[in-house]
């Protein structure tokens, strides 16, 4: 509505599990009401990410991030499906996702999702451009500044 998200949905077929959000009407998981992680300390963090396609002119530059968040935290993850990533950090499986090079369709439900779960999603940067960028750091709001530090 008017260029913003205001629903989205998320389906996994493997696991049957729908997740789903409307703007000011929370975020859920088969019908149970999500929220995201409340994890702080960077160093228990679980991050999930996409990594450059083959294809990807900078792909330099992620493997730098890459380096660099993987020092900081518990572990990194790579699902193979940003929709899905968003979903998991919305249900507190994760605690952030970073992912460069994205296309709107691949994360307009996500976003949604978790935002009414609680968490925060910008650029990298802190900023509201990660559309606009094609870059997009999204978090349990609560370890935003430590990675936007790592990333830049």
């Amino acid at each position: 509505k008017n260029k913003e998200i205001i629903c989205g949905m998320i389906f996994n077929p493997i696991t049957n599990e729908m997740f789903y959000a409307e703007k000011g009407k929370g975020a859920y998981l088969n019908n149970s009401r999500i929220r995201v992680s409340s994890r702080k300390n960077i160093d228990e963090c679980v991050l999930l990410t996409g990594g450059p396609i083959l294809s990807y002119k900078n792909k330099e530059i992620f493997f730098k991030e890459y380096e660099s968040v993987s020092r900081k935290v518990a572990a990194t993850r790579k699902f193979g499906s940003s929709a899905l990533d968003l979903a998991y950090l919305a249900s507190g499986r994760c605690d952030a996702v970073w992912e460069r090079n994205l296309n709107y369709w691949d994360v307009a439900a996500g976003i949604v999702i978790v935002k009414e779960a609680g968490g925060t999603v910008t650029d990298f940067k802190g900023g509201d451009k990660y559309i606009e960028d094609r870059n997009l750091l999204a978090t349990n709001s609560k370890i935003d500044k430590d990675l936007i530090a790592l990333l830049a």
